[in-house]
């Protein structure tokens, strides 16, 4: 978080604002769980406002963000814009309900998570658990975020075996998002 020089304000982290662009990896989750953890330290901000367009990336580092939002005590709003999809969907849906807005405009992406293993017997065997695991991760959230409550229509229609891409209004009527923002051009 950038230092705050006066009654200047330099910085998107000088007004509560994270932004997540990109692919979502170890270092991206080590950077956005210490910002949230400083807010929550510093109490400076009475809401932290998270800029999500990510085409999602890695389970562990995603939920490693999901766990720290979930932990904060200063809510967390979110604003989905370009593409969530996949893990960056996940951390999106974990914002503040009432405050989870997109871009009309915005792709969105629902699917399963995708993995590659390699190893002997066993060790494929052990990954296996891991991946069960994550999956199991993946369903809860959704039933906890969502207004989808049974997992069956989950599967049927956010978990699909192919991608599930989702208008505004879909993602809304499902309950991944709460508002769908206008976007006002200046003339």
């Amino acid at each position: 978080m950038a230092k705050n020089n006066g009654d200047s304000k330099n910085s998107l982290s000088d007004y509560g604002i994270i932004y997540l662009s990109g692919e979502i990896s170890t270092s991206t989750s080590e950077s956005i769980c210490r910002d949230i953890i400083e807010y929550n330290i510093k109490g400076e901000v009475d809401h932290i406002q998270m800029i999500i367009n990510s085409p999602g990336g890695s389970c562990p580092a995603g939920f490693a963000i999901i766990d720290i939002m979930e932990w904060s005590a200063i809510p967390i709003f979110t604003t989905g814009l370009g593409m969530i999809a996949s893990m960056g969907l996940l951390v999106f849906m974990t914002g503040k309900a009432g405050r989870r807005v997109i871009t009309p405009r915005t792709s969105i992406l629902s699917h399963r998570f995708s993995s590659i293993s390699a190893g002997n017997h066993s060790q494929l065997l052990a990954g296996r658990k891991e991946e069960d695991l994550e999956h199991t991760r993946i369903v809860n959230h959704y039933l906890q975020y969502t207004s989808i409550k049974d997992p069956q229509e989950l599967e049927d229609k956010l978990l699909r075996d192919v991608d599930t891409w989702l208008s505004a209004n879909e993602a809304v009527s499902y309950g991944i998002c709460d508002v769908v923002e206008s976007v006002k051009i200046n003339s």
